[in-house]
């Protein structure tokens, strides 16, 4: 009796043995498991390339994007990748600052308060003076203003975040809108010339196709043409500062005056007062608070601004 109470004792010792050693193979694999999720999640990456032709290693699903230049915040959220952090420059713009709220804040020229987001991606200008620190914390993308265009940059943005699809149909759909608008004015515009003029405290700066301020909508969309003395200053610079004198040379058939909401001082001005643009009625005014980038989502709101004007010169 005592014999089968030991063996049976034994027996059930085993059992528990065995069990315990398989609860704890299966917590080891699962362990294991999880290890090599993690490990998988951590190198998935794919090769991106810029606008500028450098290949960057960036991670194929980003979750933490600093996006430190406004220009290439609003594609973002058009394709629905809300950055962690943002250029607090996007306060100076109506659109934008909509657009982002709730989204933080920083100075992109604090390297500090970038790393404190903790980043997978930076999104920035190939000209930000911190690009060598930038790269030590966080895959950093940049763009060259002088390379792409808006288009260019929309493409690129979409297939940053794997949403080349949503990119190519935003671009196909605004491709259809700047046609019919360009249908709905041909009688206005024909073969029209415009220049962009800003006011500023110094006088005027007058500014290429591809910067803001309605440019691509009216030069690139609707057909508008630079001066050709417009044309040849702009064509290696952003942007050209003129006196008030210098007005006429530069002026075109429609003139589009920037402002930062305040009445321009040139308006003032005999050499404006007579100038064909203005004496013809054919002046688009554009506030900068919502006209000063050109992504997505400022683009729309500027062609609503746009249209609205020149529906009133028809």
């Amino acid at each position: 009796m005592k014999k089968s109470l030991f063996f049976l004792i034994s027996a059930l010792f085993l059992i528990f043995l065995a069990a315990c050693n398989d609860n704890s193979q299966e917590e080891n694999n699962a362990e294991a498991n999880d290890e090599e999720s993690n490990e998988s999640s951590e190198t998935e990456t794919k090769i991106f390339t810029t606008d500028s032709g450098d290949e960057v290693e960036v991670p194929a699903d980003p979750e933490r994007i600093v996006v430190l230049h406004p220009t290439y915040i609003g594609a973002l959220l058009k394709f629905g990748h809300e950055p962690v952090g943002v250029s607090f420059y996007v306060d100076q713009d109506e659109v934008l600052n909509e657009a982002t709220e709730g989204i933080e804040r920083i100075d992109p020229e604090d390297v500090e308060s970038i790393i404190n987001l903790e980043p997978d991606l930076i999104v920035a200008t190939a000209t930000d003076p911190n690009l060598n620190k930038l790269q030590q914390i966080a895959p950093i993308v940049t763009f060259d203003s002088m390379i792409s265009t808006y288009k260019d940059n929309t493409r690129l943005l979409g297939e940053l975040v794997g949403e080349e699809d949503q990119a190519q149909a935003w671009l196909d759909e605004w491709k259809e809108k700047m046609a019919q608008d360009t249908e709905e004015y041909k009688d206005l515009i024909g073969d029209s010339t415009l220049s962009i003029f800003q006011s500023t405290p110094k006088g005027l700066v007058s500014f290429n196709t591809d910067y803001g301020r309605g440019g691509e909508i009216l030069y690139d969309g609707y057909g508008f043409v630079q001066p050709e003395a417009l044309a040849e200053v702009t064509k290696d610079q952003f942007n050209v500062e003129l006196s008030t004198e210098e007005l006429p040379e530069y002026a075109g058939d429609f003139i589009v005056l920037a402002t930062e909401g305040e009445e321009a001082p040139i308006t003032e001005s005999a050499v404006w007062k007579n100038a064909e643009a203005v004496q013809e009625n054919r002046v688009i005014e554009l506030d900068l608070a919502v006209t000063r980038y050109n992504d997505p989502i400022s683009l729309e709101a500027q062609r609503d601004i746009i249209k609205e004007q020149l529906d009133a010169m028809k």
